[in-house]
């Protein structure tokens, strides 16, 4: 993990070497500039954690660039340092946005107390701000005693450690969030923000604005500068889900982002730095979409340097009991039904149901059950198991296209008893056509 910077803006070299020597002593980087014109070239190409500056500048006081400061990130901290304090002053300073006003000689431990205690609030601040709020049920990532399950465990766990970026790959409803919360949690920058983006929800202008951030007259409507979320979760992890329906117009600065640990805001002409680790999830096979050129292969490569796969819940199922009990609990919790449990059927059900929506699913068919259900026990009656299987039959959306017209052409040629020109006749279609989609779907014909 990096040090925490600080901008030191003094224009008295002796004063300045000596504050950024002692700070540079207790485990801070420091950025110096002695007029306002080069902290503001600092501010542009780099995110402090706090600024420190004189009043008294060449070129103006420090109040000049605290609205910079605050415009660029209005929650960095800046103290004001002054051989000519006065009530007056302070006042003012602090009304604008100044967090603390020293009157110099400064003793350089009372300082860097004080910067100490300031960042820790900052810090504190932005985790709150991004705190992503737990699903509702969402259990332990690896609750289960299945071998898949355990060897996720123990490759997630491998990973913690290193900042290389992180591939989740797994179905919809797989818990692809929950074990990129539990990464976060677990790693050594748990202590900073965790920025969740779902890259297939925003359109390609608004998750380019929301990423990098933008400058006032950026485009029409950017009346102000927008801090863009890589600035939010600097030194902390962003977790971009279904990375595979990012705009290949975004992919390359995100692949800057990435190697360079640079970034450019729209309209800014200066890049700016950002340290970060990448968590990415997706339901789609990337290397299918970096064939059909939707997806880059350099950014592939990146950000699949380490990947994880979540097991759909089909080939785990003696995890489903132990699934179903901790979700109860939640649901039962916040419902005020500590007691609800299920009976031996119901649990047969659920462990032999396909779940092509996985551990979202049951969460959902759980909680649906104990809202419809008065009593104390479940039971295989009401969890709508048999309805969501006839639906599945008539068209599963979870699967392609062609894996459902397979599945169609089947169950006709089934009803047909194998006859083609009849499952032709039921379909709609000519005989010619319904063997050309045998031969391409890969089906054979039943025996008669």
């Amino acid at each position: 993990m990096a040090n925490r910077r600080a901008l030191l803006l003094e224009d008295d070299s002796a004063v300045r070497h000596g504050i950024a020597a002692f700070l540079r002593a207790n485990g801070f980087e420091v950025d110096e500039a002695e007029s306002c014109r080069e902290a503001l070239d600092q501010l542009r190409c780099s995110t402090p954690d706090v600024v420190i500056a004189d009043y008294s500048l060449p070129d103006g006081t420090s109040l000049d660039i605290l609205p910079e400061v605050k415009r660029a990130n209005d929650d960095t901290p800046f103290i004001i340092l002054t051989a000519h304090g006065s009530i007056d002053l302070a006042v003012r300073a602090i009304k604008e946005g100044a967090e603390q006003f020293l009157t110099k000689p400064v003793d350089a431990r009372t300082l860097l107390v004080l910067v100490q205690r300031l960042v820790e609030q900052r810090q504190v601040r932005r985790r709150q701000a991004v705190a992503v709020r737990e699903q509702p049920g969402a259990p332990d990532p690896f609750l289960g005693s299945s071998g898949s399950i355990r060897q996720l465990e123990e490759q997630a766990r491998r990973m913690l450690d290193w900042d290389s970026p992180i591939l989740i790959l797994g179905e919809t409803g797989a818990g692809k969030g929950v074990l990129a919360r539990w990464i976060h949690q677990h790693s050594p920058r748990a202590d900073e923000p965790l920025v969740n983006v779902n890259c297939a929800s925003l359109s390609r202008d608004l998750l380019e604005s929301e990423l990098f951030g933008y400058e006032r007259g950026a485009f029409t409507g950017a009346v102000a500068s927008k801090q863009g979320l890589l600035e939010v979760a600097h030194r902390g992890i962003v977790f971009l889900d279904e990375i595979g329906e990012m705009d290949l117009a975004i992919q390359p600065r995100l692949l800057k982002a990435l190697e360079e640990k640079t970034f450019r805001r729209l309209g800014a002409v200066r890049d700016r730095q950002v340290d970060i680790r990448l968590i990415a999830s997706t339901n789609l096979d990337l290397e299918d979409q970096v064939r059909a050129k939707k997806f880059r292969d350099d950014l592939f490569y990146r950000v699949s340097t380490l990947s994880l796969r979540i097991p759909p819940l089909r080939e785990r199922k003696d995890d489903i009991p132990v699934l179903t009990q901790a979700i109860l609990r939640s649901i039962g919790s916040r419902m005020g039904k500590p007691g609800v449990v299920l009976d031996a059927d119901a649990e047969a059900a659920l462990v032999a149901y396909a779940w092509p929506g996985n551990i979202r699913e049951l969460a959902n068919v759980l909680e649906r059950a104990m809202i419809l259900q008065r009593g104390e026990r479940l039971e295989a009656g009401d969890l709508g198991l048999t309805q969501r299987a006839a639906a599945a039959d008539a068209g599963d959306d979870t699967l392609s296209l062609r894996d459902n017209e397979r599945r169609h052409i089947e169950r006709v040629l089934q009803r047909a008893h194998g006859n083609v020109a009849e499952a032709a006749r039921l379909l709609g279609v000519a005989r010619r056509t319904l063997y050309d989609r045998l031969k391409a779907l890969g089906i054979g014909l039943p025996e008669r």
